[in-house]
């Protein structure tokens, strides 16, 4: 019970629900949060993240994507991020607290890792066409409004 406690007060994060809520014991565990951000073009709304934790887990990191689209350098057209933490051999240990991969996905979609990118034209955009990016990324804000309350 403290653990889930801890989620609900992350900075940048808010915990919609975790399935075992619903079903006690069952695998994967799934929780739906809230990356609530910062800059202005994506302060407009929160972004939903679905964590899966599957048997493997803390051995395996868990898989993490977004359930709604985002116009975003690190994040593919199926909401999957691209971060070294969330791949086996990269950085990910089975030590590695749930609450810094939480608070390492808020913090990418403030600060875009270019270098990582798995969309190369978003990031082209980004780095040398910024209102571009902007009114683009605000276009998909809009279109999947999800209130940050």
């Amino acid at each position: 019970m403290t653990k889930r406690t801890n989620l609900r007060v992350i900075r940048g994060f808010r915990l919609d629900r975790v399935s075992l809520d619903d079903e006690p014991g069952a695998i994967p565990i799934i929780i739906l949060g809230r990356i609530l951000s910062s800059p202005k073009i994506f302060n407009q709304a929160a972004f939903q993240i679905e964590i899966k934790l599957l048997s493997e887990y803390p051995f395996k990191a868990p898989e993490v994507r977004f359930v709604k689209k985002i116009y975003h350098p690190n994040v593919d057209s199926d909401g999957k991020i691209c971060d070294q933490l969330l791949y086996e051999g990269e950085e990910h240990k089975p030590t590695t607290p749930l609450l810094y991969i939480i608070k390492r996905i808020a913090f990418l979609i403030d600060n875009p890792k270019l270098d990582h990118a798995v969309n190369h034209e978003i990031a082209v955009e980004y780095e040398f066409n910024r209102p571009e990016f902007n009114r683009k990324a605000s276009e998909l804000v809009k279109l999947y409004d999800l209130s940050q309350d």
